[in-house]
């Protein structure tokens, strides 16, 4: 496993390199667990960022996007509310984001999943 200084270490100097200003970056399922936690070490070093942040509930993403700005207030957030378990809904998302953008340069996709047993245990 990489060593959690080295990370930070290779964060900063990318974000010392000047090409993190102005990057469009979608986050699909980052509103708790991993996705959350790449989300605002993103905020926290790109310059600038246009960042689409899909989930189920903007209401239960608010608090996430105020950190957001809080960490980083030249960024600009956009939640985009939506179930992506429908692929009706992921296109009509995409088609959203295409309408804005001419490009997107970093999709992170950490979604969670729904299962049909209930909520499971992780066990390692």
């Amino acid at each position: 496993m990489v060593n959690i200084k080295d990370v930070r270490k290779s964060n900063l100097a990318f974000k010392l390199s000047g090409h993190t200003s102005g990057l469009v970056a979608v986050f699909v399922g980052a509103t708790s667990g991993v996705g959350m936690g790449t989300l605002k070490q993103f905020a926290k070093y790109a310059t600038a960022p246009k960042v689409y942040v899909i989930g189920r509930s903007k209401t239960g993403a608010t608090p996430l996007l105020n950190d957001l700005k809080a960490l980083n207030p030249e960024a600009t957030f956009e939640f985009i509310e939506t179930e992506i378990s429908l692929i009706k809904n992921v296109d009509l998302a995409c088609d959203e984001i295409k309408s804005k953008e001419k490009k997107v340069d970093i999709l992170f996709m950490s979604p969670g999943y729904l299962s049909f047993d209930g909520r499971q245990g992780v066990f390692c």
